[in-house]
């Protein structure tokens, strides 16, 4: 119950702590999450992270539940999923929609009559895209299209389904995002759910090929969760989902290391503060 979240919270904590202590081991405590979970938890958003369908926690289909708030039915799981819900990460997740739409109105501002071209990479199910119906319709002057990147065909496929009240805006590559060569620059360039997947190496090489697809006067914005992430504990302990969690200053130094000038550099970030955006000015 929402009254036990706090006490939770804290459990987890300290148990976080005993494992960074290697007081507890971290496969024993995921050994215990997952037979729990196997026995009392199936079908919740807890079990679906575990599960790892498509080989990883994080997967487009968990980012599609939490963007849409999916709570199973049963009373004692939906309590369980209303706790997942309820926490930092999941609402640092619906937040980058917000985000999204806010740099395409900044980037449509002064637009000029030339459209405004837009590169999603890792794109997922495309909730950012598809949501974009919203704000297209309330900027019908400002003409946006899209090329939305992802290495998951059942990804693409979930995406075009959402998008295709949206499909002449919209074109699906199904690639793997480290070998994509697009044929044209951009104006922006948005990845929010990547980079915290990589090492620091594949970072700064990733991020210098999107520089280089950037035309002048654009931006690259990659997303990437922050040392303060209060949700942490849970997400490493219980639900396997392993992230690679940055500071500002980690990014900043990623960003020059890739050849970004100093000057062109910014990191911002959404309400809740863990979800970190990287910025860049071509």
């Amino acid at each position: 119950m929402p009254s036990d979240y706090a006490h939770f919270n804290r459990t987890l904590r300290h148990l976080g702590d005993a494992v960074r202590a290697k007081v507890i081991a971290r496969d024993d405590v995921l050994a215990y999450a997952q037979d729990v979970t196997n026995r009392y938890l199936e079908g919740t958003m807890q079990a679906r992270a575990l599960g790892k369908k498509y080989g990883y926690s994080g997967d487009f289909e968990i980012i599609e539940a939490i963007y849409t708030v999916q709570i199973a039915q049963e009373p004692h799981l939906r309590r369980w999923d209303l706790y997942f819900h309820s926490q930092a990460a999941p609402n640092a997740v619906r937040n980058r929609k917000a985000y999204f739409h806010q740099l395409l109105h900044s980037h449509s501002a002064g637009q000029t009559k030339a459209p405004l071209s837009v590169l999603n990479l890792a794109s997922g199910p495309a909730r950012d895209v598809r949501d974009v119906r919203e704000w297209v319709l309330d900027n019908p002057d400002r003409e946006v299209f899209f090329d939305c990147v992802d290495a998951e065909i059942h990804a693409i496929e979930r995406a075009r389904k959402l998008c295709a009240p949206f499909a002449k805006r919209v074109e699906f590559y199904h690639r793997n995002v480290l070998r994509f060569l697009p044929a044209k620059g951009y104006e922006l360039v948005w990845s929010a759910g990547l980079f915290d997947y990589l090492t620091d190496r594949t970072f700064v090489y990733l991020l210098k090929a999107l520089m280089a697809v950037t035309k002048r006067g654009g931006e690259v914005v990659v997303g990437n969760f922050s040392e303060h992430n209060p949700s942490r504990d849970y997400m490493e302990l219980l639900g396997d989902w392993v992230l690679q969690h940055r500071t500002q200053d980690h990014l900043r130094e990623l960003a020059l290391e890739a050849g970004a000038a100093a000057d062109s550099i910014e990191v911002m970030w959404e309400p809740e503060g863990v979800n970190l955006f990287l910025h860049i000015r071509r």
